[in-house]
């Protein structure tokens, strides 16, 4: 489904696809969510989505960890 950016808000599906996105990379990257390295993985899959170039699960995790590798999945 095509997502066009309307506003700063955003909907139950669009948290849904951005904590999906947030909890699979931190599993990934055996990060704690509440840390500092957590609070800054939040705000850039949230900047991302907000921004509109990622419009499933897929592109949004393919974008987030292009743009952080310290996101991608650890080896080993």
């Amino acid at each position: 489904m095509l997502r066009i950016p309307q506003s700063q808000f955003l909907s139950p599906e669009d948290l849904a696809t951005c904590q999906r996105v947030f909890d699979r990379i931190c599993a990934d990257a055996r990060l704690d969510r509440k840390s500092v390295d957590g609070e800054l993985l939040a705000s850039t899959v949230l900047a991302i989505f907000q921004s509109g170039t990622a419009i499933d699960d897929a592109e949004l995790l393919a974008a987030v960890r292009a743009r952080r590798k310290d996101f991608t999945k650890l080896l080993g």
